[in-house]
Parts: C-alpha cells; sequence; structure tokens
C-alpha cells in the first residue's frame, strides 16, 4: 500500500513540475531572474507570509525546515494557486489571470522520538510570465512593438530535520534549481520599407544551494510538561548560489536574415537571511512576525551586475485561531482562522523606482476528515507606482492546499 502511495505522489510531483510555468504573471517579471516567490505553506501565507518560527504536528513549514522536527506522521502537501493582476500604467488599465500548481512535498517522520523527519519535494523560487504590446505611429503606418516572457526557476529539495530537546531543533534542506527563462521581443510594421524583426532568449540555468534553520523555545518556560515553551525564535539562512547557464540567442528578420549564438556563463544569486518569532497566546491562539532580508547588489549575470536590482526585505506579521479538536464541535468551531499583513520591498529598482508590495492576507484551515485538511490562502493588496512610467498593480492571490496524513511507521506489537 505504501509502495502505491509513493508511486503515484512522486507522478503528482513531476507532473506539477513540468506544468508549473505555463502560466503569466507580473510586469516587472521581465526584470533580474523574474518575480520573486517564497517557499513557505499556505498556513504562513494566510498569517502574513510568517513561518520561520511556526511549530505545530501538523505544520509541513518549508520556511523553516527545523519545524519538521514536531511532525509525527506521513504528510503529503500539494498546493494550487491562483492571482488576478488589474494594472494601470497611467495611460492604459487592464487585468490578467493565472493559475499554477504551486508545489508538493512529501514528509515522512522516521524517528518522531528524536524528531527525524525526511522531506522531498518542490516549490517555486521565481517567475517570468508577461506580454507587453506597445503601438506608435509612423508616417502612414505604425509600429508595434511586443516584449513577452515565460518560465522561472524552481527548487527540488531533500532535507531533513533533528531534535536536541522539546525546546531546540534544527533542520536543513539540499536544492536543486533549475528551470528555463525565455524572453521575445518582436517589432512588426504595418508599412512598406520598413524590416519587422524578431528576437528569442532561451536560459537554461541549474545549480545547488542549502538551506538551514533553528528553531528555539526555551526563553519562557513550558506550560505542559514535555511540551515546548510558548514563545519561539526562528532563525533561517539561504547559502548563496552560482547557477550555471546556457543561453541560446536567435535574431530574425523579414527579409531572410537568421542567426542563432549560444554563450555560457553563470547567473550568481544572493543568499537569504531571515529571522522570525512566534507565540501562543493560549492553546488556540497564536501570533507571528517574520523579517526576511537578500542583498541583491550581489547579483550577477554572465559577470556583471544589474542596476534594476536593489538588496530587499520582507516583512510579515500574523496571527491565527485554531479550530476545537473536541468530538461533536460544528463545523466553524473546527476550522482554524488566520489574518495577517505583508509589505514586500521587493528586489525591483526599475528606472531608480523602488517596487514595493503591500498585502492583506487571510485564510482558514478546513478539517475535510481524520485524515486530512484543505488550507486556503488569500492576499490583497497593491505593487508598484504610476510614477517615472512605470506600472501599479492591484492584485488578489488565493492558494489551496490539500495536506493528507497517515501513520507509516509503526513498529509491529510484539504479542
Amino acid at each position: 500500500m505504501h509502495l502505491r502511495k509513493i508511486t503515484i505522489i512522486t507522478i503528482l510531483l513531476f507532473f506539477g513540475l513540468e506544468i508549473a510555468w505555463a502560466t503569466g504573471g507580473s510586469a516587472y517579471s521581465r526584470f533580474g531572474v523574474g518575480e520573486r516567490l517564497h517557499m513557505g505553506s499556505v498556513r504562513s501565507l494566510g498569517m502574513g507570509g510568517t513561518g520561520l518560527a511556526l511549530r505545530g504536528p501538523g505544520n509541513l513549514n518549508l520556511s523553516n525546515p527545523a519545524a519538521w522536527s514536531d511532525l509525527q506522521v506521513v504528510q503529503f502537501t500539494g498546493s494550487l494557486f491562483y492571482e488576478n493582476i488589474n494594472f494601470d500604467d497611467g495611460i492604459n488599465t487592464g487585468g490578467i489571470g493565472t493559475g499554477t500548481i504551486n508545489g508538493a512535498t512529501l514528509a515522512m517522520p522516521v524517528m518522531p522520538s528524536r524528531g527525524i523527519t525526511l522531506s522531498l519535494g518542490f516549490a517555486p523560487m521565481t517567475r517570468v510570465g508577461y506580454n507587453i504590446e506597445t503601438t506608435r505611429e509612423i508616417e502612414d503606418g505604425s509600429q508595434i512593438t511586443e516584449h513577452r516572457g515565460s518560465g522561472g526557476i524552481t527548487n527540488i529539495y531533500a532535507g531533513t530535520s533533528y531534535r536536541f530537546s522539546r525546546n531546540l531543533s534544527i533542520g536543513a534542506m539540499a536544492m536543486y534549481r533549475m528551470g528555463i527563462l525565455t524572453y521575445e521581443w518582436s517589432n512588426q510594421y504595418t508599412l512598406p520599407g520598413y524590416s519587422s524583426g524578431y528576437t528569442l532568449r532561451d536560459l537554461d540555468v541549474n545549480g545547488l544551494a542549502g538551506h538551514f534553520g533553528i528553531n528555539f523555545s526555551g526563553l519562557l518556560p513550558s506550560r505542559q510538561e514535555n511540551q515546548p515553551g510558548p514563545l519561539t525564535i526562528g532563525l533561517t539562512f539561504t547559502t548563496p548560489s552560482r547557477l550555471n547557464v546556457e543561453e541560446d540567442y536567435t535574431i530574425n528578420y523579414d527579409i531572410g536574415v537568421d542567426t542563432t549564438t549560444t554563450r555560457t556563463g553563470t547567473i550568481e544569486l544572493p543568499y537569504i537571511a531571515g529571522i522570525g518569532i512566534s507565540y501562543n497566546i493560549d492553546r488556540r491562539n497564536t501570533i507571528a512576525i517574520d523579517l526576511r532580508y537578500e542583498p541583491w547588489e550581489d547579483f550577477r549575470k554572465f559577470g556583471n551586475p544589474d542596476n534594476q536590482l536593489r538588496n530587499s526585505y520582507r516583512f510579515g506579521a500574523g496571527w491565527e485561531r485554531h479550530g476545537r479538536q473536541e468530538i461533536g464541535s460544528g463545523f466553524f468551531e473546527r476550522t482554524t482562522f488566520r489574518l495577517g499583513f505583508l509589505y514586500n520591498a521587493s528586489y525591483f529598482n526599475i528606472r531608480g523606482t523602488p517596487i514595493n508590495e503591500t498585502l492583506v492576507t487571510f485564510g482558514m484551515g478546513i478539517p475535510l476528515s481524520g485524515i486530512a485538511v484543505l488550507d486556503i490562502g488569500a492576499q490583497v493588496g497593491v505593487r508598484g507606482t504610476t510614477d517615472n512610467n512605470l506600472q501599479r498593480d492591484t492584485l488578489f492571490r488565493v492558494y489551496f492546499s490539500l495536506n493528507m496524513f497517515e501513520r507509516w511507521f509503526v513498529p509491529p506489537r510484539i504479542e
């Protein structure tokens, strides 16, 4: 039975990986290596993107692998993502809606008494998805220029956790980063005497990185015997990574000129550092605060820096009210509710103008049965500005995550 389930889950993982980037996204994703996406969980997304210090036996949290030490049963999580963007560039307005698989994870507690859990899966790191068209009148015709992009970078990872005591846990994961970034440009004329052109850049990237985390809950005394303290501090660090790049560059003109060149090099990504705090007010209420930092001034592409990028940070705060566990509780009593706030000073600095996001988040965890929970998280807010001929986006994002639980590693009873 377990072998069949592992096979099904593996197929889902790789199927999801293949289709994960068949969608659109932000116009700002044409810069750097695309729009940054952050590992975590749908639970944490509903709590303002927090997660570095969240703990619990059902918390399969990618933000901090130290949290895996609390898992007691095998857990599989797969998530879907939908985003609607309404944009305004000061002249034109419009909208786009896209959806995709957002990642999947399998975690197996092989020795729960010591917090040893093995986990594997994939999660998106960046996304490229834009289609920008401009028209300019020339003499008795027009020039139509179109910029299109697609693809992204995905983290495929495997990791483990270990618990030294009820208050101290560590975790680590190895990440293989891979993806294809595609950038297209076309220039067409509706009058004779002008030559239309088309260029295509495909960047095939891959490389390694490590992600490490610590959870410490010993600053305040425990309220129950053999339980961690109510205040948890989480620390995480993701190593810098150097991605190998192979770029195919194609130029085509309608007069018959068609050339393709290939070059190889590297893309250097910065480290990521984070600190988070969570506090269990009582048995049902938890609050959390996170801060993460990424020095994108260290970014290099084929050895060159990018003056359209800047150092970035994310600040989030959230609250969660756990549902009741007692038999006979009603639907809303058993449902978990979440609320939060997220400010993202993104790594985009376009034409000297910083691009920031401000989001309000909310979510809920719905128990479907004794072995499954449906988590729903949503974010509503704004990104960017119309200053300096840029674009202001109004964002609505919703995430769905199905969490399935089963006890595998149970020693046989000896009679």
